[in-house]
């Protein structure tokens, strides 16, 4: 039975380019930290890479630290961030990944959660109103793109407000990247992160990308790679890997030709749930959201139940996000946007990426209003 894969703002399949780069380096993979002619390749190697994604990202070489995956980006941006001595308040948007969000918590026992509205984007004037008069230089740490709805947050508006009162911005950038041109987040944030598997490149590669002059703290002693700040040796294969894709996927014509194809199928696919079954709700639907994501809820039919019963049908979608130690529960992202159960309970995403085929949404489509008919519980009256 041929499967149809929704589910790349979880991880994307990788791309032919990064497996070919890869591989070509797995011939001759030395540690790079070595001072003989083979360490030396390797470190070539790396720095190739480092400039590679550089280059598309808008950003000095030395401005990129490669990691392990964005959760350990994240990481050493909060560690930074908290090492760096900024002495106004802390706020959080209150629809961070786990990633993010448990960690922040951690460090920041006394942060701001920001609200957000029914699409999940920042209520920009109650941050502004906190903002106004306070002492002190503020850090905010907020996603670009929500990986539940893929709701968009104003990056620009949100830098212009904080970075004029001489604080901060973290942001997780995990799945603009590829998604939405450079430029909407290129240089607006101080700590920005990345990750290779979401647009096609290895799993188990990383980036934290930072501002001139902003720190970057290694709160892992070892063996002082990446110029002090992780310890580790590089993983040249993944790091090769990654930039393969990065050129590949986030040029402003592959984004442009992304953008279309992707936002054809989830259009398709929620047009379709709708003429069908009126009780759907669409999060986000009027919101700036990136192109190929899709979070629907089917009142009484919980999400655990849709994700088991669509994958028996051959289609792969998730509730919530992936990292979440594979369990399927309600949405904390939902729920801090004002749902109740019936919606953060039993809602799933469906997200497009670079292997979709033309008439995907549509055939995603049937096969969940296939399996709601069969699994679904009736309507309430």
């Amino acid at each position: 039975m041929s499967r149809l894969y929704a589910d790349h703002n979880a991880s994307s399949p990788l791309r032919p380019q990064a497996r070919a780069a890869m591989m070509a380096v797995m011939e001759g993979a030395a540690n790079p930290s070595a001072v003989h002619r083979e360490g030396r390749a390797a470190k070539r190697i790396l720095e190739d890479s480092r400039e590679q994604l550089a280059g598309v990202l808008e950003c000095l070489s030395d401005a990129i630290t490669f990691t392990s995956g964005a959760t350990e980006a994240l990481h050493i941006a909060m560690d930074s961030a908290k090492a760096m001595g900024l002495d106004g308040p802390v706020f959080l948007s209150a629809v961070e990944h786990d990633a993010v969000w448990v960690y922040a918590q951690r460090l920041w026992p006394d942060a701001q959660i920001v609200p957000v509205n029914s699409d999940c984007v920042i209520d920009v004037d109650w941050l502004s109103d906190k903002l106004n008069g306070i002492v002190g230089r503020p850090l905010l740490i907020a996603q670009g793109a929500n990986n539940e709805t893929g709701s968009l947050q104003p990056l620009d508006r949100l830098s212009t407000m904080v970075r004029g009162l001489g604080g901060a911005i973290l942001c997780d950038g995990v799945q603009m990247l590829g998604k939405v041109p450079v430029s909407d987040f290129a240089g607006f944030a101080d700590w920005f992160v990345v990750s290779s598997h979401k647009i096609g490149g290895p799993a188990g590669a990383g980036a934290l990308v930072t501002s001139p002059g902003t720190p970057v703290v290694n709160a892992r002693p070892g063996g002082g790679q990446e110029r002090g700040a992780r310890a580790g040796t590089e993983n040249i294969v993944a790091a090769s890997g990654f930039a393969a894709a990065t050129a590949i996927a986030c040029t402003d014509e592959a984004v442009a030709q992304f953008q279309t194809l992707t936002q054809t199928e989830r259009d398709d696919f929620e047009e379709a749930l709708a003429r069908t079954l009126p009780a759907v709700c669409v999060v986000a639907q009027p919101a700036r959201r990136l192109a190929n994501t899709s979070c629907v809820a089917l009142p009484n039919w919980e999400a655990a139940r849709q994700v088991m019963a669509l994958d028996l049908a051959g289609a792969a979608v998730s509730a919530g996000a992936a990292c979440s130690s594979g369990k399927v529960k309600s949405s904390r992202v939902l729920t801090a946007a004002g749902y109740g159960p019936e919606i953060a309970g039993c809602a799933i995403r469906a997200s497009f990426g670079w292997s979709t085929q033309r008439g995907d949404g549509q055939a995603l489509a049937q096969i969940y209003l296939k399996a709601g008919a069969r699994y679904a519980q009736p309507q309430a009256a």
